[in-house]
């Protein structure tokens, strides 16, 4: 509904505010906008500037989450994919670090720079990377396909029903990893991660 909004910035919220956004006056409007505090420190009040906007609508409120770079707010609705993952925690992954440096902690299934990111634990943090690898790969490479969204949501599919057995995350995660990845049926991937991890119990 609001793609992007251009005007200039009246009022930007201090850092140490948890909820880090700023008011751009367009047209004699104000416009209060969540932004990660990563791109909320590039600018000051009375620039003027396009944000390019994702408008979040929910039973209790309509709330506007903002970005410097359109590729920002491509990843942005990319995380809100993830089950569990709304809004205000994909803002706070974006908050401390850039966009490039979660994609490659996803590209390299590193969760601990994921984890140390405010909100997250090691669960979040490995659902993502199981989630979203295969796109991030897409996103990085400009390639995208109906695959790779079936392949997402099987892997995720398989992941939450491995730690509904009782295995931790990083043993879920890195067992989907193992995984050939011309299987794509969720059942066919849950059995072959089982047998990956039953062979490394004995």
């Amino acid at each position: 509904m609001i793609a992007s909004l251009s005007g200039k910035i009246t009022y930007k919220s201090p850092e140490l505010r948890k909820d880090s956004y700023l008011v751009i006056d367009v047209g004699g409007v104000g416009y209060k906008v969540y932004m990660p505090q990563s791109n909320l420190k590039k600018i000051k009040e009375e620039d003027e500037i396009i944000i390019y906007t994702y408008l979040s609508v929910s039973e209790r409120a309509m709330d506007l989450y903002g970005f410097l770079d359109p590729a920002d707010k491509t990843f942005f609705i990319l995380l809100l994919e993830v089950p569990g993952i709304g809004p205000k925690s994909a803002i706070s992954i974006l908050d401390k670090t850039t966009m490039s440096e979660v994609q490659q902690a996803i590209l390299n299934d590193d969760s601990t720079v994921l984890t140390k990111m405010s909100g997250l634990g090691e669960k979040t943090a490995d659902k993502i990377i199981v989630t979203l690898k295969s796109k991030v790969e897409k996103l990085t490479s400009g390639s995208k396909g109906k695959k790779t969204e079936d392949k997402n949501s099987a892997d995720s599919d398989a992941f939450d029903a491995l730690v509904s057995f009782g295995y931790s995350a990083a043993e879920s995660r890195k067992a989907l990893s193992q995984v050939n990845d011309k299987i794509i049926e969720s059942s066919k991937k849950l059995r072959e991660a089982l047998r990956i991890l039953g062979k490394k119990n004995k």
